[in-house]
């Protein structure tokens, strides 16, 4: 167990972030691996339901750094601000109305390390979908996410050119 007490601030913060960035590069590595060896699996529901998980599992164990005095769509975005997307990306949360947020990811490093690594995109959409269903029902069951755009479908065109994918998140009253 890291002795972490005597740390700083900012060398806790710096282990921690290269920490996830080594296991976010290893679920890519994974990932690619099993669209290389069994590409069937890779859009299986057994593999859908992973990412569900995973998204309800985050949402678990954040609650421990998420104040919970918030409620609606203010919890949501408590929770978000604490998530991988907002360790990793740049993520734009927009707050439509009491029930309704609109999340933006722009300039996403997966569609980048895609284009790295010769791909013409990273296919996302039906797991970062499950991902999202899980993760935003572990806070509000009420919760529906609902995919605007993921790469490789057209952009709306009131979208910022650097958006890369957009979802609506709805609760009810």
């Amino acid at each position: 167990m890291f002795e972490y007490e005597g740390w700083s601030k900012e060398r806790l913060h710096t282990v921690t972030r290269e920490l996830l960035f080594s296991f976010n590069y290893m679920w890519f590595l994974m990932e690619e691996w099993i669209r290389r060896n069994c590409p069937e699996k890779l859009q299986s529901e057994d593999f859908q339901k992973m990412s569900e998980e995973f998204g309800a599992y985050e949402a678990h164990r954040l609650a421990k750094t998420v104040d919970e005095t918030s409620a609606g769509v203010d919890r949501l975005v408590r929770f978000l601000k604490h998530s991988h997307w907002c360790a990793f990306e740049d993520i734009e949360l927009t707050i439509l109305s009491d029930r309704r947020l609109r999340m933006r990811t722009l300039g996403c490093t997966a569609q980048k390390a895609a284009k790295k690594w010769g791909m013409d995109h990273y296919d996302c959409g039906r797991g970062a979908l499950r991902l999202r269903q899980g993760f935003f029902r572990r806070i509000d069951p009420t919760a529906r996410v609902s995919r605007v755009f993921t790469p490789p479908d057209e952009k709306p065109a009131l979208a910022p050119a650097e958006t890369s994918c957009e979802w609506m998140i709805e609760i009810d009253a």
